[in-house]
């Protein structure tokens, strides 16, 4: 079952055309992995931060606009040895339209040695959790 992330679009998200932003995108999908983040380290210890992103990008379908709320919803495409893939889904919360499609590749990440790291089993059970079969 993936995580559920809901807010509501603020006026300076917004560009001059009157939808939100391209760029702005990627704000609610970070905002929408914290929960993740959580799962995965409890105490969000920046001191202790264990995850680097590699990748992300992000498929626009149709515009957001100011004061919309929207839905995203944020699963697990793909585990591999040291990363794993997040998949978010931004919709309408109300009509249920999809709005973009995003992806984050994160890396299991050793900030002292500057260097990846095999997924523990218990960040992998964790993820499971959340992987997705389902097809766009």
């Amino acid at each position: 079952m993936p995580l559920v992330t809901t807010l509501q679009v603020r006026f300076n998200e917004c560009d001059a055309l009157g939808h939100v932003n391209n760029a702005v995108y990627y704000t609610y999908m970070e905002t929408a992995r914290t929960e993740l983040f959580r799962m995965l380290d409890p105490d969000l210890d920046i001191n202790n931060w264990k995850l680097i992103v590699a990748s992300t990008s992000c498929e626009y379908k149709a515009q957001a606009s100011f004061a919309q709320w929207l839905r995203i919803t944020t699963e697990i495409e793909r585990i591999g040895n040291s990363s794993f893939t997040v998949l978010h889904r931004i919709t309408d919360r109300d009509s249920g339209k999809l709005i973009a499609v995003g992806r984050a590749v994160l890396v299991h990440f050793d900030y002292r040695e500057q260097r990846s790291r095999p997924l523990t089993p218990e960040m992998r059970r964790t993820l499971e959790t959340l992987l997705t079969s389902a097809e766009e």
